[in-house]
């Protein structure tokens, strides 16, 4: 994601305590954070409505299924995301070697190979239907937590630890791209406050299920007649985006906590920035309004 857009000097007092590098680190996550919703959000917009009426039609399908339908399908791929995560714990990492400070990119990159390899199978599976969906699954999660892996390496982590495998675990705990641009942020807080103390057969669990509700989603929106390849085909795409710009985020507040050793005050700054990066994108839907102050990019 190309950030082009200055951090704003009122920004410069709460940041202070950061050097103008890290600065520039921590004001990007925020505008990572603020924008990472947009194309899954065009899709839901899109979807949304034949996935509701999909929905209904599945709960109202007769007093003998009732509406256990979807209960038993969020569970279904709740467990084979959950054995799938198993799997991928110990190997996620597999080939990956630590990257040299001196040749380590400035910024960790988003593997593309990564989204096209989730794209292809979305399209597949939504051609396949069912069967094709039992492939989708473990292939989805497994290429997608490799993909925050190699986040975390170019973020400078320790892949041998086992605290950066937790992390990587902890993307995925973070749920979906779905709800108010607040809720992703408060969402995101809560979650790493929750699995800080949890076991990882816990953490496995707690991310299998938001990341499960999340699949159970796409699978629906798959379902609608004629749209099925299309729509697994995108949102595979754009849910690989979303969870590789969210492991940005994390392992960019995780490396600004550690070297400074306030993890209170790097919050802070980064709440305020996420709120100053919404108001810059708002600002941009409406361009003929007069720019605030506090907007002006740094001397």
């Amino acid at each position: 994601m190309k950030i082009d857009t200055p951090m704003p000097e009122a920004l410069a007092d709460t940041a202070s305590f950061l050097t103008i590098h890290e600065q520039d680190q921590l004001w990007r996550a925020a505008i990572i954070m603020a924008d990472s919703r947009g194309l899954l959000l065009r899709l839901t917009a899109m979807f949304g409505r034949r996935i509701d009426a999909l929905r209904n039609s599945i709960s109202q399908t007769g007093e003998r299924f009732g509406g256990t339908t979807w209960t038993q399908l969020t569970q279904r791929v709740q467990e084979a995301v959950e054995d799938t995560l198993w799997a991928s714990y110990n190997y996620a990492t597999f080939g990956l070697e630590a990257v040299p400070h001196i040749v380590r990119p400035k910024r960790p990159r988003n593997n593309v190979l990564h989204r096209l390899a989730t794209t292809a199978s979305g399209v597949a599976s939504g051609f396949v239907g069912l069967p094709g969906v039992l492939f989708d699954i473990p292939f989805t999660t497994t290429t997608i937590l490799r993909s925050i892996a190699q986040v975390a390496r170019d973020s400078g982590e320790d892949l041998t630890a086992e605290d950066t495998r937790r992390a990587c675990l902890e993307v995925l705990a973070f749920g979906g791209p779905g709800g108010k641009d607040d809720d992703t942020e408060i969402g995101y807080w809560a979650t790493r406050l929750g699995v800080n103390h949890l076991t990882v057969n816990l953490l496995i669990r707690s991310a299998a299920s938001r990341f499960g509700l999340v699949l159970s989603e796409k699978f629906l929106a798959q379902a609608v007649p004629m749209a099925g390849a299309i729509t697994g085909g995108a949102l595979n795409y754009a849910f690989t985006e979303y969870y590789q710009n969210m492991a940005q985020v994390h392992f960019c507040l995780r490396a600004l906590e550690r070297r400074t050793g306030e993890p209170a005050a790097v919050r802070q700054c980064f709440e305020g920035m996420v709120r100053a990066a919404r108001e810059r994108r708002r600002i941009s839907r409406h361009p003929g309004k007069a720019v605030p102050m506090a907007f002006l990019p740094r001397a």
